[in-house]
């Protein structure tokens, strides 16, 4: 039946399962927490910048930075530009469109 609830998934990104990834095709980027960042033992890839992001609710935030990294789902694999936001929210990132 018709539903207008929000697709979030598990997906493997650099050598990480990572959860709670929000699927957004009207999403202009890809984000991740630094956080998740961390975990991975990914922090000195960051490629430290500042940009301002407007969220859902029109709050703005400043990114930490941009990584680059593999994203998994089989049978694709595609190399993907995050931003790096220090942010807390309910999703670990947002998976835009291409």
């Amino acid at each position: 039946m018709p539903h207008n609830d929000a697709l979030v998934i598990n997906i493997q990104i650099a050598q990480a399962m990572v959860d709670r990834i929000y699927a957004d095709e009207c999403s202009a980027a890809n984000i991740l927490q630094r956080a998740v960042i961390q975990q991975m033992g990914l922090e000195t890839k960051i490629n430290k910048s500042a940009r301002s992001l407007t969220g859902f609710n029109g709050a703005t935030t400043v990114t930490v930075g941009t990584i680059d990294l593999d994203v998994y789902s089989q049978p694709v694999i595609s190399s993907q530009t995050f931003m790096v936001i220090n942010e807390a929210s309910p999703n670990n990132g947002i998976l835009g469109r291409p």
